[in-house]
């Protein structure tokens, strides 16, 4: 029978020997046809997972028993979610449950999938005249891997670094300032426009980029992160671009590919931007341009294909004002902005986030405590300066470091006890966290009442963006507040 590309199906056609074999050790109609934890199926998985096509497995009943790492890819789906689910959460035209019906397969035909045309190659599981179950194998189909611009390279492999680890689902939280972001995300994974992505310091720029990746055609090739703050200057334009062979004294002597390179066909996700020197802008900017690369010391230009997501907790049209920035790159860069709310702006989410939060960290540590309603509502009052990094650390430290089945008020440390926005009043005058408030308070009034209650002008006074002054109005109570004249009539 002829299944129109011959490389694939002398592949797929191993995969069922191999699991034939499998099979032959297995009850008749067990449930799942390749059981996890034992040595020889572990290792029949994990060649499936070393290969760069999509494989999925389904019993006689219909259910779903295993896809490896390349199919849950392709198809958008968690690994190991739909493990034990009807088949048609997957088979969306039929075709499978058709297979299993009649235990006959017709020949594959190139099929429209997510946005591109990949082939699907249906084979039977069989024990002799008994069929145990059905297999799926994808790949892309010969049109598109003649016209895709990774045609004759291999797709990034799930083994490797260069993989985005988290998806939309990955971000969590119901107000509407956090959907209107996820969103807005998700409409700009659909195209290849570049993204700059503004929020504060662990706010989960880099989760928004790697959702981003995930969740677009680009998802089964390398998605590259590049913090700009964390390499020097000197070194940034042979990380980002590669460097020629012989190019400087301790270069590798082969030469050595730069992240663009190996962001080929995918995404490179250039984390704290602002930090980028002025003379390597200029030099980013003509790679944007072109969309080729020249290696130091080299004199070649090598073309690459990469989707761009920029990330940065400055205000980069305040630096392009200043000549410390590019304003032809920021431009360039962008295209689809995405401000990510800090956790004091959706206060809303902080119960849902400290819930995931502490769910994931115990299975993580494998420590089993509970948070008691009191600690859980100090915690959620809590502005959490740090975003969610600073709510991940102190999940995990009080998982740690409080040795009690259920973790109370009493056991939480100072800086949040102090940090709340109803303050005590045994709380010593001279704590930093207060004193700060209060001045950052005092401030604010000052300068609604120096402008009548003109929040632009007042904002102009405390050199605070229109933004950055509203949201230290509403941290700090002062949304409703309204100026009063010298005989305390309000204005």
């Amino acid at each position: 029978m002829q299944y129109g590309h011959s490389r694939s199906q002398r592949r797929a056609s191993r995969s069922q020997d191999d699991l034939d074999r499998a099979i032959n050790h297995l009850p008749q109609g067990a449930e799942y046809l390749v059981p996890m934890g034992e040595e020889p199926f572990d290792l029949l998985l994990r060649a499936y997972d070393a290969l760069d096509q999509g494989v999925l497995i389904v019993s006689r009943d219909g259910l779903i028993s295993h896809y490896n790492t390349v199919y849950a890819q392709l198809r958008n789906i968690p690994m190991g979610a739909l493990l034990g689910s009807p088949l048609e959460e997957v088979d969306r035209r039929g075709s499978l449950r058709m297979l299993l019906q009649t235990g006959a397969v017709s020949s594959s035909q190139p099929v429209p999938h997510e946005m591109r045309r990949n082939c699907e190659i249906l084979l039977p599981i069989r024990d002799g005249e008994h069929l145990l179950g059905g297999m799926v194998v994808v790949t892309l189909g010969a049109e598109q891997l003649q016209h895709h611009p990774q045609s004759g390279r291999r797709r990034a492999s799930a083994k490797t670094p260069w993989m985005a680890q988290y998806s939309i689902n990955d971000i969590v939280g119901e107000s509407l300032i956090i959907a209107h972001a996820r969103d807005l995300a998700m409409r700009a994974a659909q195209v290849n426009s570049s993204v700059l992505l503004l929020g504060e310091s662990g706010t989960g720029k880099e989760l928004f980029a790697h959702a981003i990746h995930q969740a677009s055609s680009r998802h089964a090739f390398p998605f590259v992160p590049v913090d700009c703050s964390a390499i020097s200057p000197e070194l940034l334009e042979a990380e980002l671009f590669g460097y020629a062979p012989g190019a400087f004294t301790g270069a590798v002597k082969d030469g050595k590919p730069g992240k663009f390179e190996m962001a080929d066909g995918g995404t490179i996700f250039l984390d704290e931007i602002g930090e980028m020197p002025m003379d390597m802008q200029a030099k980013l900017l003509r790679v944007l341009q072109e969309r080729r690369v020249v290696r130091v010391g080299g004199a070649a230009p090598i073309e690459v294909d990469f989707r761009i997501v920029a990330a940065t907790n400055r205000n980069l049209e305040s630096m392009a004002g200043d000549a410390r920035f590019r304003r032809d790159l920021l431009y360039r860069l962008d295209v689809i902005r995405i401000d990510i709310p800090a956790l004091r702006e959706r206060p809303e989410d902080i119960p849902l986030l400290l819930e995931y939060a502490w769910q994931r960290k115990s299975q993580e540590l494998g420590i089993l405590s509970t948070l008691s309603p009191k600690a859980a509502r100090a915690l959620s009052g809590y502005l959490w300066p740090g975003n969610m990094r600073e709510l991940l650390n102190m999940v995990e430290r009080l998982l740690v470091s409080v040795p009690k089945p259920i973790v109370g008020p009493e056991d939480l440390p100072m800086s949040v006890k102090y940090g709340q926005t109803d303050v005590p009043s045994d709380i010593p005058s001279f704590y930093m966290k207060t004193v700060i408030a209060e001045a950052e308070r005092q401030a604010l009034e000052r300068a609604l009442r120096h402008a009548q209650g003109n929040r632009n002008t007042a904002a102009e006074l405390v050199g605070l963006s229109r933004a950055s002054f509203y949201r230290k109005l509403k941290e700090h109570g002062l949304t409703q507040y309204r100026a009063q004249d010298t005989f305390g009539h309000k204005i």
